[in-house]
């Protein structure tokens, strides 16, 4: 399994984003009023506004809609995705996400050994 993402909940999305730009030298992949995405060299960081968001979690990435758990609260993401969020035995929440394949394309901005790149 791979961590597609790690969701951090803020105050102030696009101040945080900026702070990890600055500091981690992550590029922004993808913003909106309540949701900015970075992309680091393994994972993607997604800066996740407290007030519409509530829970900090790790993301996993699956390939197959079947995939996702049958258990955990199912949710149909704005962007197209689609997520089952699950409680771990200490409070903690992991996300398994699936992307379409043109979501994932747009999405998956680090390595995954199970998307080929296309050749320019």
């Amino acid at each position: 399994m791979l961590i597609d993402h790690i969701a951090i909940r803020a105050k102030n999305i696009h101040g945080l984003a900026n702070w990890y730009v600055k500091n981690l030298a992550a590029e922004i992949t993808h913003t909106d009023l309540y949701y900015v995405r970075l992309s680091v060299t393994n994972t993607t960081i997604a800066i996740i506004d407290e007030v519409r968001y509530p829970h900090n979690h790790i993301g996993i990435l699956v390939h197959n809609i079947e995939d996702l758990p049958s258990y955990g609260e199912r949710v149909e993401h704005r962007d197209g995705t689609v997520g089952v969020y699950v409680e771990d035995p200490e409070g903690n929440f992991v996300e398994y996400i699936y992307y379409a394949k043109e979501l994932k394309e747009k999405f998956v901005t680090y390595a995954d050994p199970k998307i080929t790149i296309k050749e320019e």
